[in-house]
């Protein structure tokens, strides 16, 4: 008997596809954190159409393998999360950028406020639409949303409701790491090991490997009441069953490393989601549940002499959110309006705690729905928008993803 409790998937990046790099003693694997997964090599069969004279059938043949599968998550902070974002993204991170200076956020309604600086913001720099954190040398960073710049000192923002107000108080001003949409391929060798299954009785681990593994796309769902859920969907390029020892095993065997998961919070939907903006502007308005979809509508290269693909070409980056809303006055002037003209908005979702997060930035979704409807006595009514991320007016990127830090 084998316990699920005990299946391990631990990953390298390759720097060559579908190569697993070399020598193990230089290797670098990390642990994955998932819910569930399904992996697999997975051979595509026909049968023989041979005719017998005794009826039977003449077997079947393997005419592909499809390689790959999915790892079903709780979002947190961490490398795994922020490795498969990356690879998903097809990109690499830039880095976050900071200005140490006294910081005045000035609140002019509930969810809007002035930031002021002594030190030049341009040095950052930052541009309407931008996510910043305000981060202080301990306690928990504040994040905001860029409306409007007034001067290299001065910018307007979306703030959470309520925000307090920061009086001349020594901050970095950052703006935080960030990954667009780009052509850049990562690959990973993703192995997958059963800890309490055993070769002949030995300690070597029964497990399999998937060299090649592309990231395919991503989807988090955010629902009132439950944690934040996802997966990362992959496609490999190669299969191998390992003989022996699992390919963890043989990294630990050979003098690499294999690093533990990440222990961080899992973050909450209900309280974890602080600050939704709209049009550059903080949304007061209630969201019950919202899906953030990527696919890279990867196409396999099938060759002949070969089972597994040898390669995918990159697709459209297909990338969608679906938001349930309660309906009122404000949801219903934001988005009911646009339906008809595919007028895109703008979107920004933020998701942290403690440990850090990520902000979610749309340049540019346009959001198609039907009237929201009397579903029967004593029912809300909802606004149920889905819509495509599109790139933006001036070229930026459909979605952009911030890594946000916590506290300090």
């Amino acid at each position: 008997m084998s316990s699920a409790n005990l299946v391990s998937v631990v990953y390298v990046p390759e720097t060559v596809y579908g190569v697993p790099d070399t020598p193990l003693s230089g290797v670098t694997a990390e642990t994955t954190r998932f819910t569930s997964e399904t992996l697999s090599g997975s051979p595509t069969t026909t049968e023989s159409q041979n005719i017998r004279t005794d009826r039977m059938s003449s077997g079947q043949v393997i005419t592909g393998l499809e390689v790959g599968g999915d790892l079903n998550i709780e979002l947190a902070a961490g490398k795994f999360y922020e490795d498969f974002i990356e690879a998903g993204m097809m990109s690499t991170w830039t880095a976050a950028a900071s200005l140490n200076t006294d910081v005045t956020l000035t609140p002019t309604d509930a969810v809007t406020a002035t930031l002021t600086t002594v030190g030049d913001m341009s040095t950052i720099p930052i541009a309407v639409g931008d996510v910043l954190q305000l981060v202080p040398a301990t306690g928990t960073p504040v994040t905001v949303t860029v409306i409007s710049i007034t001067s290299t000192t001065e910018a307007v923002v979306a703030t959470t409701e309520g925000q307090a107000a920061i009086s001349s108080v020594t901050m970095d001003v950052t703006l935080p790491a960030y990954v667009d949409i780009g052509a850049n391929a990562r690959s990973f060798t993703i192995a997958k090991s059963y800890l309490d299954v055993q070769h002949l009785l030995t300690t070597d681990d029964h497990s399999q490997t998937y060299p090649g593994s592309l990231v395919s796309g991503f989807s988090f769902s955010a629902a009132y009441g439950e944690i934040v859920t996802g997966s990362f969907s992959t496609m490999g390029n190669d299969y191998i069953q390992e003989p022996a020892d699992s390919y963890e095993q043989q990294i630990v065997a050979a003098g690499g490393t294999v690093n533990p998961a990440a222990t961080t919070q899992s973050l909450n939907a209900s309280v974890d989601v602080p600050l939704l903006t709209a049009d550059g502007t903080s949304a007061t308005f209630c969201v019950e549940n919202l899906t953030i979809t990527l696919d890279n509508g990867l196409d396999p290269s099938n060759c002949i002499g070969e089972a597994a693909p040898q390669g995918y070409t990159l697709g459209t980056a297909a990338v969608s959110v679906e938001m349930s809303i309660y309906l009122g006055d404000e949801s219903y002037d934001t988005f009911q309006p646009k339906k008809l003209t595919q007028e895109p908005i703008s979107l920004t979702i933020n998701m942290q705690n403690a440990d850090g997060g990520y902000s979610f930035a749309f340049a540019a979704v346009q959001l198609s729905f039907p009237d929201p409807a009397s579903d029967g006595q004593n029912e809300q009514t909802m606004l149920d928008a889905s819509g495509t991320g599109k790139v933006g007016a001036n070229g930026e990127s459909a979605l952009r993803v911030y890594k946000l830090v916590g506290e300090q």
